[in-house]
């Protein structure tokens, strides 16, 4: 087991199957654990080995997305947005995943959903291995605890007191009421935090790659009056594009004309 430095002396910070199996916990101080566990191996956390760790982790996800980012501590963020058919579908694609990382010795638990926040709720809050199609998220979420929306402990805490456990619970509660229970920051993060999970405000991805652009154009002396014109330049622009992204050994699932 791993611990690090807390306000009253080392705690743990991971523990393993073998440690769960003997009722330690994380967060347990160490002299609990010991005196639960007189022999337990121990050794302290070194953070930055984990961060180092997960970067290339991500960069060896990337053989199933190219959008992949870092979901820190122990998290990685996928945008397969178009591109689950080229593994057979979505449940293939999360099979494919667990029986790499297993490869690896190590355990995953994916989720998937329209917006990342509900992807990490449901990676986390959850004992399968759930999906959510795009609309079904507020659905999906509603009996995952407060906490699976990923809000600091305090504000977590408040909420407790207040009845108010699960994400379900939060649907009807107009914004006024969280602003005069909450401190504006607060209450700004919740309904940001639940605004993004169910969709209904944007959160894109931040990749560790930013995707290539492949752009291909056509300058044009004067101006076109015909359709056949127009299309007649757009079939010779495609085919140069596809040329390019083949050499790439890349696809395109929307293509913009301007």
């Amino acid at each position: 087991m791993l611990v690090e430095t807390g306000p009253k002396g080392l705690r743990l910070s991971a523990i393993d199957e073998i440690a769960q199996g003997c009722g330690l916990v994380i967060g347990e101080r160490l002299t609990d654990a010991r005196a639960k566990v007189p022999h337990v191996a121990s050794a302290v956390h070194d953070t930055q080995a984990d961060i180092s760790a997960l970067l290339k982790l991500a960069r060896w996800a990337e053989r199933w997305s190219p959008w992949v980012a870092l979901d820190p501590p122990d998290g990685l963020m996928l945008d397969i947005t178009g591109i689950a058919h080229l593994f057979r579908g979505e449940r293939a694609m999360l099979k494919d995943i667990k029986a790499s990382f297993k490869k690896l010795r190590l355990t995953v638990t994916p989720g998937l959903a329209g917006t990342q926040e509900a992807a990490r709720a449901l990676a986390r809050f959850t004992p399968q291995t759930p999906i959510a199609p795009d609309g079904s998220e507020r659905e999906a979420l509603k009996p995952l605890p407060v906490e699976a929306l990923g809000l600091d402990s305090e504000t977590c805490h408040t909420l407790h007191r207040l009845g108010l456990k699960t994400i379900g619970q939060l649907y009807d509660i107009p914004r006024s009421s969280l602003a005069r229970r909450f401190r504006k920051a607060d209450a700004g993060a919740i309904v940001a935090r639940l605004d993004q999970a169910l969709g209904l405000a944007d959160h894109p991805l931040d990749p560790l790659t930013t995707p290539p652009v492949f752009a291909v154009r056509h300058t044009l002396l004067e101006p076109l009056i015909s359709n056949e014109g127009i299309e007649t330049i757009i079939d010779s622009l495609s085919e140069a594009l596809c040329i390019r992204l083949q050499d790439a050994v890349h696809g395109a699932t929307q293509i913009t004309c301007k």
